[in-house]
């Protein structure tokens, strides 16, 4: 009976004790993981806490590559020009066209590059290395719209082409003393001009900026003013183009 007793009076604290070490167990884990800079640069959030470093590097290298400038623009020049077309066939025609110049020249560009060994890698990450690739793609985006206008294209993708070319020769500047994002500022610029056309359905893709501006800094790529930067001077830029020609 005196035996039961003194099991019944030890077992509280016995379970007490367990508590306590599990609370230092992860007190502990959670502090080395705020000390490691690879995993304080992934949390974004704490949800992210749910994901090991190794995952949320892949999500966040996946969402960089979905969201890059070169795959967004084929959705976003097709949704520009199919704007009050006054046909499938003649929208689909100029697409392709100003994707050609807008997307598949500049991309071609920095894969020749990558091949000569101008730039380190298809993400231009050192800045040092961005300069000539800004500059052919300041030259197609000129000859695009040159072309456009001579065939009298519709005016909704002059007009991103020239607003293309107007934020490229910023970023340029930009780019020669600090590394904007360029990821940041495309996405910015593309969802403020489908928002301004098609209305609040596409308020949504503001989502997806916050997504790729994570991305960015969880890779390592940018820091949050360079994300946050390029996004406000996209947004900005389109707005005021858009003020300017009446749309």
């Amino acid at each position: 009976m005196k035996l039961q007793q003194q099991q019944d009076e030890a077992q509280p604290l016995l379970s007490e004790s367990l508590t306590t070490i599990s609370l230092k167990q992860a007190a502990g884990r959670l502090a080395e993981m705020q000390a490691d800079p690879q995993t304080r640069s992934l949390a974004g959030g704490q949800w992210l806490f749910l994901l090991s470093p190794a995952q949320a590097q892949r999500l966040a290298r996946g969402i960089s590559i979905v969201l890059s400038p070169a795959a967004i623009s084929v959705p976003f020049v097709l949704l520009v020009a199919l704007y009050h077309s006054p046909s499938l066939w003649h929208a689909l025609g100029f697409a392709l066209l100003t994707l050609s110049f807008v997307s598949a020249g500049p991309l071609l560009y920095v894969v020749l590059s990558l091949r000569l060994g101008l730039v380190s890698d298809l993400d231009l990450s050192h800045r040092h290395e961005r300069w000539h690739p800004f500059l052919f793609s300041l030259l197609s985006y000129a000859l695009g719209l040159l072309l456009l206008l001579l065939l009298h294209a519709p005016r909704n993708l002059e007009l991103i082409l020239g607003l293309t070319l107007l934020l490229g020769a910023l970023l340029l500047v930009i780019t020669l003393r600090w590394k904007i994002s360029i990821h940041a500022a495309t996405l910015g610029g593309a969802a403020t001009v489908l928002t301004a056309f098609y209305g609040l359905i596409f308020l949504p893709s503001f989502l997806l900026l916050v997504l790729v501006c994570w991305s960015r800094v969880a890779l390592g790529r940018h820091t949050l003013a360079q994300v946050v930067s390029g996004a406000l001077l996209s947004i900005g830029l389109a707005l005021g183009v858009l003020l300017l020609v009446g749309f």
